[in-house]
C-alpha cells in the first residue's frame, strides 16, 4: 500500500484530472500498469520491515499514464507514509523487449495472482488453471484496448512455487478490526505462454493476473 500511495501522490503532483480520473471517477476500472518490489538486504522484526534500499520496476503500454507517473515522480523527492520516509534515488527507463514469436516463456517478477469465480486461488497444478488465466488476459485486454484476446491464449506452468502474500491496508482493518491481515495465495517462477504475438506484447507490459496494480503480476521475458 505504501507503493500505491506513491503512484497515487505523483500522479496528482504531475496531473490532478487524470488522478481523479484512474482513481475516483473510474476506481473499479482495472489500472494499465503493474510493478515489482526488490528489497535490498531487507529484515523482518515482526510486522514491520527493515531495508537498506528499495527498488521499484514499472511498467505499462499506457503513454498516458507513464508521462504523468514519470513527471510526478521526477518532482516527488521525498515521500511520508504513516511514520516511514523515503527518498528517492535515481529514476531510469529501462529497454522493452518486442515480441514477435508465438510463443514466450516468461518469469514473474512480482507474484501471479489467479483465481476462480468464486474469489479463490488457482494452483498451476489444477487442470482449470489455464482456463483462469486465459479469462483475466482476456479481461484485461479488453479493459485496456476496448476488445479481449485476438487468439486462444495457451498457458503451460513449467516451474512456479506457491507464495502467500500478506498484506493490510486502511478499509480492511476499519472493518475488521486492527492487526487483521488479508491474505493471497500467489505463484512464482516460469510459465510458456502461446497466443498472438500483439496479446502476448500487451500482457507482457500489463502484467497478468488479478491485483496489478497493486504490485502482482509483472514478468520478464526470458525466452521468445
Amino acid at each position: 500500500m505504501i507503493i500505491v500511495s506513491l503512484v497515487k501522490e505523483c500522479l496528482q503532483q504531475a496531473n490532478e484530472k487524470y488522478y481523479r480520473k484512474l482513481y475516483e471517477t473510474n476506481q473499479a476500472v482495472l489500472k494499465p500498469f503493474t510493478f515489482a518490489p526488490y528489497l535490498k538486504n531487507f529484515r523482518f522484526a515482526e510486522d514491520e520491515i527493515y531495508l537498506d534500499e528499495l527498488v521499484l520496476t514499472f511498467s505499462s503500454p499506457d503513454f498516458e499514464f507513464m508521462l504523468h507517473f514519470y513527471n510526478g515522480l521526477r518532482k516527488v523527492s521525498w515521500f511520508r507514509y504513516k511514520q516511514y520516509e523515503f527518498i528517492r534515488g535515481r529514476v531510469r527507463m529501462l529497454p522493452e523487449q518486442t515480441i514477435r514469436n508465438r510463443s514466450i516463456i516468461v518469469k514473474t517478477q512480482s507474484p501471479l495472482l489467479i483465481e476462480d469465480e468464486n474469489r479463490k486461488p488457482v494452483s498451476p497444478e489444477r487442470p482449470e488453471f489455464a482456463k483462469h488465466f486465459a479469462y483475466m488476459a482476456d479481461t484485461i485486454l479488453r479493459e485496456y484496448r476496448g476488445k479481449g484476446l485476438r487468439e486462444s491464449l495457451i498457458v503451460t506452468p513449467l516451474a512456479m512455487q506457491k507464495k502467500v502474500i500478506k498484506e493490510s491496508n486502511h478499509v480492511f482493518t476499519e472493518t475488521h478490526g486492527p492487526n487483521r491481515y488479508l491474505y493471497f495465495t500467489t505463484y512464482q517462477g516460469q510459465l510458456r505462454l502461446e497466443g498472438h504475438p500483439e496479446d502476448l506484447q500487451l500482457l507482457y507490459q500489463l502484467g497478468m493476473g488479478k491485483r496489478r496494480g497493486q504490485g502482482f503480476g509483472l514478468v520478464d521475458v526470458i525466452r521468445g
